[in-house]
């Protein structure tokens, strides 16, 4: 993942909301925000009725942040530069294939 254009950070994140490792470091709290978005979501999507929450994309001012559940039940999160090169549809499709 890390290697994809414009891919800045990425992370993975246990279930238990520690932060487990990321290149390059991230702060501690984006383990325990990233999963209770995730988790959170994923509830409302159940309730919804649309099936079980895979990813989160999320398009910001400074770029886009990727939350992707991961069989284990951890969590990848990837922060991108939208600027650099970078391509949607690669970033997703890596994603799928975790």
């Amino acid at each position: 993942m890390q290697q994809l254009p414009g891919v800045t950070s990425v992370g993975i994140v246990s279930g238990a909301g520690q932060l487990v490792t990321s290149n390059p470091p991230m702060e501690a709290e984006v383990g325990n925000v990233a999963m209770s978005m995730f988790a959170n979501l994923g509830v409302q999507i159940k309730r919804m009725q649309r099936g079980t929450l895979k990813r989160i994309l999320l398009e910001t001012e400074q770029g886009i942040t990727l939350l992707s559940g991961l069989a284990d039940g951890s969590l990848m999160v990837v922060f991108v530069n939208s600027t650099d090169g970078f391509n949607l549809s690669k970033l997703m499709e890596t994603a799928a294939s975790l």
